[in-house]
């Protein structure tokens, strides 16, 4: 899957018709996944406040299923996204805390294609709210899991999330 891995800018789509056959077959159908890939933008931060400070509120990005083909395809199943908070505890240890997790039917998700290069993959939008997390070092971890259980998940993204001063 190296060619997901130095991706650039997708387009993004609606996803397909969820009433119609086809669309049924061409996302529960076919070779098991593989792979989960997550691929970030250089700066995938979302100001979403009300408040209209410049921290970031959440983060987006991209999420491929690769089969073994290179290409991603879109399943049924459930995207699983979780955020760590990393730090160091009194020893001078790493620590990992869990910020924030979402859990999305891949159904729900809006879905992005790019033929030839990227195949078809998710688009995720993650909102942590009120958080105080601006200028700490979090890792982003995917997993998708299909219908019958079966789950695989993505490498960590190690991010550190902006702070901007008032």
């Amino acid at each position: 899957m190296a060619g997901l891995m130095g991706a650039g800018g997708g387009c993004r789509t609606g996803g397909l018709a969820a009433g119609t056959d086809s669309a049924k077959r061409s996302r529960s159908t076919g070779p098991p996944v593989k792979q989960v890939v997550q691929v970030f933008a250089q700066k995938p931060w979302l100001n979403l406040d009300a408040a209209g400070d410049r921290d970031p509120e959440g983060v987006a990005f991209r999420v491929f299923l690769d089969t073994g083909t290179g290409s991603g395809v879109l399943r049924d199943g459930t995207l699983h996204a979780e955020m760590y908070r990393i730090s160091k505890d009194a020893k001078g240890q790493l620590a990992r805390s869990l910020v924030s997790d979402w859990h999305y039917p891949t159904a729900d998700v809006p879905t992005i294609a790019q033929p030839g290069r990227l195949g078809q993959g998710y688009f995720l939008h993650l909102r942590w709210a009120s958080k105080e997390i601006a200028g700490d070092e979090v890792e982003i971890i995917t997993r998708f899991e299909d219908p019958q259980g079966q789950s695989i998940r993505s490498t960590t993204k190690r991010l550190r999330i902006p702070r901007y001063p008032n």
